[in-house]
């Protein structure tokens, strides 16, 4: 266990004799599950029932972080899902716990629910596992959903509820690869339940997490560009600010604890408030450091709070190394804009440069393959005076990703590149990388991507084999073959227009006919214009 300071100002675990016991449980590390703002929300906002005690636990733990339990003595254990690989660690947890992971076979064990945005947009593989799913977004709803559960925690008490999925209410019926009905209570997600968003930051400081004694602050949700394999771009709609004023109590708050803040948000240099934001940190003497940086974004104190900030890594996210492709996924930046962007960086005081790119995209070809380092050697070109007159060599390092298929995008039809594919391209980008000095290159294993793309347009067959996988400590592609499941086709095939979707029960308020134009816009190379709030391009804003 890290070491930790306890914000005062959220709330914190106050257990009382006849309090709701609820174990929150991050199905990774520590460190990582600490760097989670949403952990942290959820954490307080529970903690803020009337008649409710909440614990944290992570993967490497036996027992419950602060009142040292064993899960099995919670009344509810709830994960919170990052990434569609939790799968597999949530049936591991509960087997090292003593809980039986499948659903159906379970008996007198608390109740298992989970949330999360890796629940958010198809939470079927789950449903074989979990008692029951709250979809969306947290504030607002999961205080009556939890509050209900203090009269009573029992499946019965979520019944009323239309954002909360109960798993024994849905039945899935096949043939061969695809889900050909659904039976079940229709229910309603959540997407957009708070349109002003209240405070959301940081409840523990540590020094072992991924930002180090930085006190995180979330600046907005969503994000105005709709890139078209961005679930979160979709998901988040409509895009939303926080209000500076919440911001500049949050910042407050931070500066009696730490003398930086990490600011938080699928697009947070798009936030309108970026001179108020810079002079909110001037007059609290706080330094600000962003996640990420989008090129698109246009305010000029981005520099003035990079510049006085120490940031040395700026990320960003060109997506493609060619423009025409970069513009069919609708990511509608030029490479100009890139190169001006981090060269503006550079001259407020960053020294490396991070830029994430995505291959397997539709319709990409080898020359946009060999794109991705022709570009990281010019933004290389354009740091080395900087790196010169510092006396020093900063990096350039290039994250290379698969693109994976989400559902509620317009890539939710897109059959993906197989392993092989995958590992050819890497294995060509990477010859390429080796010949330019002062670039590095990462990449996620290509197994691991193929089981996030598996999980992610997955079904009920997907959760009980990884049950299988686990219990059974066997290869994950063996039990999907006993089952009769052709691999590779689970996240290689190309879905029909008018496919039965595993999530299609979820009212999300996006239309899949727009989605279905969207996806085919990708290969007519169209992009569509951005959102903005209360726009009326789409329709999704409604």
């Amino acid at each position: 266990m890290s070491e930790l300071t306890l914000v005062r100002e959220c709330q914190h675990l106050v257990y009382k004799k006849g309090n709701l016991k609820i174990l929150l449980v991050y199905p990774g590390a520590e460190n990582v599950g600490f760097s989670s703002l949403s952990l942290h929300r959820i954490y307080s906002l529970l903690n803020s029932i009337e008649g409710i005690s909440c614990d944290l636990i992570f993967e490497e733990m036996e027992s419950s972080y602060f009142l040292e339990l064993n899960p099995k003595e919670f009344d509810v254990i709830a994960f919170t899902v990052t990434y569609e690989n939790h799968l597999f660690k949530i049936v591991e947890l509960l087997l090292n716990w003593e809980i039986e992971p499948l659903r159906e076979k379970r008996k007198n064990s608390p109740l298992i629910i989970g949330g999360g945005i890796g629940l958010y947009y198809n939470p079927v593989p789950f449903l074989p596992i979990l008692d029951a799913v709250y979809l969306g977004e947290a504030e607002g709803r999961i205080e009556e959903v939890f509050q209900s559960l203090v009269e009573k925690p029992s499946i019965e008490s979520l019944e009323k509820f239309d954002n909360v999925v109960l798993s024994e209410n849905y039945t899935f019926s096949y043939d061969g690869l695809k889900v050909v009905s659904i039976s079940g209570e229709r229910r309603k997600i959540y997407r957009s339940p708070i349109f002003r968003i209240t405070p959301s930051h940081s409840c523990f400081i540590s020094e072992s997490t991924t930002f180090n004694e930085m006190f995180l602050i979330e600046l907005n949700r969503g994000c105005v560009e709709k890139c078209r394999f961005c679930v979160a771009s979709y998901m988040g709609l409509p895009y939303r600010e926080k209000d500076i004023s919440v911001v500049e109590r949050e910042i407050e708050i931070a500066s009696k604890y730490v003398s930086r803040v990490g600011l938080i948000g699928a697009g947070v240099t798009d936030y309108s408030r970026m001179e108020e934001l810079y002079k909110v940190l001037k007059k609290c003497s706080m330094r600000a450091s962003f996640s990420s940086m989008k090129a698109s974004s246009t305010s000029p104190f981005i520099f003035e709070i990079l510049k006085e900030s120490g940031q040395k890594t700026v990320t960003l996210a060109p997506e493609a190394g060619s423009e025409e492709l970069r513009f069919s996924i609708n990511k509608k930046v030029k490479d100009e804009r890139y190169f001006e962007f981090a060269e503006k960086c550079l001259e407020s005081g960053a020294e490396n440069l991070k830029l994430y790119f995505l291959i397997g995209l539709p319709g990409e070809t080898d020359e946009d393959i060999e794109k991705i380092p022709e570009m990281a050697g010019k933004f290389v070109k354009i740091a080395t005076p900087f790196w010169k007159e510092k006396g020093k060599r900063g990096e350039v390092h290039l994250s290379i990703n698969p693109v994976i298929a989400k559902p509620f995008t317009p890539f939710q039809w897109y059959g993906l590149n197989s392993k092989g594919t995958i590992e050819k391209k890497l294995k060509k980008i990477s010859k390429l990388v080796r010949k330019l000095p002062g670039v590095s290159l990462t990449y996620e294993k290509p197994k691991e991507v193929v089981l996030q793309a598996i999980i992610s347009r997955g079904d009920t067959r997907i959760g009980k084999a990884a049950v299988k996988s686990v219990k059974e400590r066997a290869p994950f592609r063996r039990v999907i073959k006993e089952m009769g499941l052709p691999f590779e086709e689970l996240y290689t095939r190309e879905r029909e227009k008018e496919e039965v979707f595993p999530w299609d029960f979820i009212e999300s308020g996006i239309d899949k006919e727009y989605l279905w134009r969207e996806y085919r816009n990708t290969y007519e190379r169209k992009a569509t214009p951005a959102c903005f709030p209360g726009c009326k391009v789409c329709g999704l804003c409604k």
